[in-house]
């Protein structure tokens, strides 16, 4: 057993898994109503390692689909997609995840029907610039979800000098 102080076992934590941003819990009908929704503000650049949504409570039995994008505002650059398309969302029950898969941007992120189901991230993804400031968006399309809850997860590890992700919900 090591004798490791917590902050630096933290530490050790943040190098190897990513640091954790998750939001607070949205209303379905907030987030993944059809059309984009603003979910996490990205300063500097960023290796995104993992990226995910978690369902708080069970989402309704409507056909959602979504996927992620990234645009930048500092410097103004178009919207570049992170993810395909989803598969359906329909019905996901607690605890389950719709999961980011890696740096294809045309990889649909997995779908996973339990808790237990874990996505293996293929790879990594670099997003942002130096010194820039940009959003990380999901949108949803077919239908929009009208009902449940979920929450937002980035594991990401700065790749420019003071980058960070900033939740905003």
């Amino acid at each position: 057993m090591s004798n490791y102080n917590i902050s630096t076992i933290d530490r050790i934590g943040d190098i190897t898994r990513g640091i954790h941003v998750k939001t607070g819990t949205i209303a379905n009908t907030t987030a993944l109503a059809s059309g984009a929704y603003d979910i996490f503000t990205v300063y500097g650049r960023i290796r995104i390692i993992g990226l995910d949504i978690e369902a708080v409570t069970a989402f309704e039995a409507d056909a959602t689909l979504v996927k992620w994008r990234f645009t930048s505002t500092t410097p103004v650059v178009g919207v570049s997609d992170i993810s395909a398309v989803s598969l359906s969302i329909a019905s996901i029950p607690i605890g389950a995840r719709v999961m980011w898969r890696g740096t294809a941007a045309n990889t649909a992120p997995d779908v996973s029907a339990t808790q237990a189901s874990i996505a293996v991230v293929t790879d990594y993804m670099d997003v942002g610039h130096t010194s820039g400031v940009g959003t990380i968006t999901a949108t949803s399309s077919i239908a929009a979800q009208s009902g449940g809850s979920c929450r937002f997860n980035i594991y990401y590890l700065a790749i420019s000098e003071g980058a960070y992700v900033v939740a905003l919900v």
